[in-house]
């Protein structure tokens, strides 16, 4: 069988995710709601303004999630391959985003719909046990991010980047990466030269 959104959900999760085995019916059933699409380097998924409708997984490419403040990019969210991303407020508020998904590689998306998980969820015990599961992990991962930036180093903040995806330190403009770091693209070559 072909790897679908749950398949790829699960191998973004490793080990971390709670072992919930979903029957081949509801499998089916969540990867039939699944659209994949292509957009290529520079392309928007979600601009600023647009309510978040999707939770999504790359599947090749890369996508960052950023902000702009008084004027200037502010790189909030990078996923690679095998990573699973959403606009965390508008998805789940259903609001207008101060966000921006672009994708700085050509890249290929699996995504699900809000309004198709909510009506799956109504339909099926098994995929809503996966979506609360799903969901507390998505928030746990965003307040361990969040008190990173309060309590860490920016060196360890480095470290826990690399630790994820390696690749980021060669494929992600160091503009992007120091701006997801809090720190200055100055702050981040003297993290680097450290590490060397």
């Amino acid at each position: 069988m072909e790897k679908g959104f749950y398949e790829r959900i699960l191998k973004c999760f490793k080990d971390e995710f709670p072992a919930i085995g979903l029957s081949e019916d509801s499998i089916k059933l969540l990867n039939s709601k699944t659209r994949v699409i292509q957009l290529n380097k520079g392309e928007y998924l979600q601009l600023e303004g647009d309510v978040s409708r999707f939770l999504g997984v790359v599947d090749t490419g890369l996508i960052r999630i950023f902000y702009r403040k008084a004027g200037e990019e502010m790189t909030e969210y990078l996923a690679a391959e095998d990573e699973l991303f959403y606009d965390c407020e508008s998805f789940f508020r259903q609001i207008p985003s101060k966000r921006y998904i672009q994708m700085l590689e050509p890249s290929v998306l699996y995504l699900c719909t809000k309004t198709d998980l909510d009506e799956l969820c109504k339909q099926n015990k098994e995929i809503r046990i996966f979506y609360r599961n799903l969901t507390e992990q998505l928030l746990r991962k965003m307040k361990q991010k969040t008190l990173d930036c309060i309590f860490e180093p920016a060196k360890v903040r480095y470290d826990n980047l690399i630790s994820r995806n390696s690749e980021y330190v060669l494929r992600v403009p160091s503009i992007f990466v120091a701006s997801y770091l809090g720190v200055t693209p100055e702050t981040l070559s003297r993290i680097r030269s450290k590490v060397k």
